[in-house]
């Protein structure tokens, strides 16, 4: 069992932008991006009170990573930010359901109902 951790230099690339995230997570390097995946929880986190601007960029990303062809742990992470951070729609993924594998269909349709119940609650 591996252990996903992130360094400053991952840490750079979010602040540095959307760009310099896109670059890692539209990338091959399935180590790199699942890192990124995992700092990004970080920054997205309400609690740790960043602002990023371009937040839903971001998950725009993230999106593209589900549906990609990437590792089951980046889907994995992928999956978790949205579910804790993002409201849909998630046009990509409602686009793309058939490039989705069978094991993380159950997260995305629970994703997007909780977040459809929760956003009806406001």
């Amino acid at each position: 069992m591996s252990s996903t951790t992130y360094s400053k230099r991952h840490e750079n690339i979010v602040l540095s932008g959307i760009e310099a995230i896109s670059e890692v997570l539209l990338g091959d390097d399935m180590l790199e991006k699942e890192s990124l995946l995992f700092c990004l929880d970080k920054y997205l986190n309400p609690y740790f009170r960043y602002d990023l601007s371009y937040k839903d960029d971001i998950f725009l990303l993230v999106e593209q990573v589900i549906v990609g062809n990437n590792s089951k742990e980046c889907k994995e992470e992928a999956i978790h930010l949205l579910a804790t951070y993002a409201c849909p729609p998630f046009n990509i993924i409602t686009e793309n359901l058939d490039k989705i594998e069978l094991e993380f269909l159950s997260d995305i349709n629970y994703t997007n109902r909780r977040n459809f119940l929760l956003d009806g609650k406001k």
